[in-house]
């Protein structure tokens, strides 16, 4: 009997996007029951520093990030994270014995590299870039990888740019969780009815879980008194200050955290928050529209780019904005029509290129042992 195949994906856990990145790829690697565990090997100062940096200092982060986006800093940086995660990772690779290694975060591939030429047997390794328009210089220090996957055309010519071997980097699509490529026409009127909001209204599913109660509360409010025609599906993750002010608001629907939040952007017209690019693929590949109200500072400022040359949604980052783009698009639906089938192309293309994961993959994976 063959021996089940082991996949390690290693990936951070200082914000979702790293995270929804590795389930994405686990959900397209599932094919043939392989093994596979997604890991965060770095300690948890690292999941400290992010939490308390992203809250309450985002310049600070914007300067991180900034400061580590040069060749010789982002080397630098590597080989620091390299001694803080050596131990780990040597003790996960000779607990874990992998068949294959994938990873969705910068700061575990030259790292892995290091530890794989000091281990005993060759692995396969293989990167996912996280960046949808301008690769972190991060992502760039590292070419020795087997295969790089670059999910847009952007990226794609970035890495080849900057030097990686063009036989070993593959243009693919933004992978997203399964639940993201499920068809739930069928459940729109039962979660409707569950939320106690009309299915005949505009609505919005507005992404809210990592804001301040009351920052947040002012934007949610001054949608709400645009028309009557609007309601709001909002995403409160685990802000519970947030979910406690909006319980029992009229045409509003404060959704607790839950893995299972595809059904609920689904039977939305339009998703509506922070520019990152996994919300953003996500709306993508459910056919919708994406109107972007902010973003991280670095990080996520050329994702507006993106979604302007791509067709994808609006940009609206300040309060008149907002009601400026919602107030048209309640009065001149077409606006949305055509967004629409502009999101509906590209989707399109995402999901052919998507389909060149499991099997590029599969190319990689050493057969089993019988």
């Amino acid at each position: 009997m063959a021996e089940q195949q082991k996949i390690l994906i290693l990936t951070s856990k200082t914000g979702g996007g790293h995270v929804s990145l590795a389930e994405a790829l686990r959900d397209q690697l599932a094919e043939g029951n392989p093994i596979i565990e997604i890991i965060d090997p770095q300690s948890r100062f690292i999941h400290w520093h992010y939490r308390m940096v992203s809250r309450y200092a985002l310049w600070l982060w914007s300067a991180e990030f900034q400061l580590m986006n040069t060749p010789v800093r982002a080397h630098i940086a590597h080989q620091i994270f390299a001694l803080l995660v050596r131990r780990p990772l040597e003790r996960l690779l000779k607990r874990f014995q992998p068949d294959l290694i994938l990873t969705t975060y910068p700061f575990l591939t030259f790292e892995v590299m290091e530890a794989l030429r000091k281990g005993t047997r060759p692995v396969p390794f293989g990167m996912l870039f996280t960046d949808p328009q301008h690769i972190h210089a991060s992502w760039l220090t590292e070419k020795r990888a087997d295969i790089t996957f670059a999910p847009t055309a952007e990226t794609y010519q970035q890495a080849l740019q900057a030097g990686f071997p063009p036989e070993k980097l593959h243009q693919v699509g933004w992978p997203v969780r399964l639940q993201f490529t499920q068809n739930y026409e069928s459940q729109r009127l039962a979660l409707f009815s569950k939320m106690g909001l009309d299915p005949a209204c505009f609505t919005l599913f507005v992404q809210g879980g990592g804001e301040g109660a009351a920052q947040f509360g002012e934007t949610i409010n001054r949608v709400l008194h645009i028309d009557e025609r609007i309601q709001i599906i909002l995403a409160t993750g685990t802000n519970q200050a947030l979910l406690t002010r909006f319980q029992g608001h009229k045409r509003l629907f404060p959704l607790p955290f839950t893995k299972e939040i595809a059904p609920y952007m689904a039977v939305s017209d339009l998703i509506m928050g922070k520019a990152g690019p996994n919300m953003l693929f996500e709306a993508v590949t459910l056919g919708k529209p994406f109107l972007a109200t902010a973003y991280i500072p670095g990080q996520e400022e050329a994702n507006l780019e993106f979604i302007q040359r791509h067709g994808l949604g609006w940009i609206a980052l300040t309060a008149g904005e907002q009601v400026s783009v919602l107030t048209s698009l309640l009065h001149e639906p077409t606006r949305l029509r055509q967004m629409i089938d502009s999101v509906q192309a590209y989707r399109q293309r995402n999901i052919e290129a998507c389909n060149k994961i499991p099997f590029l993959m599969k190319e990689l994976i050493p057969v089993p042992s019988h």
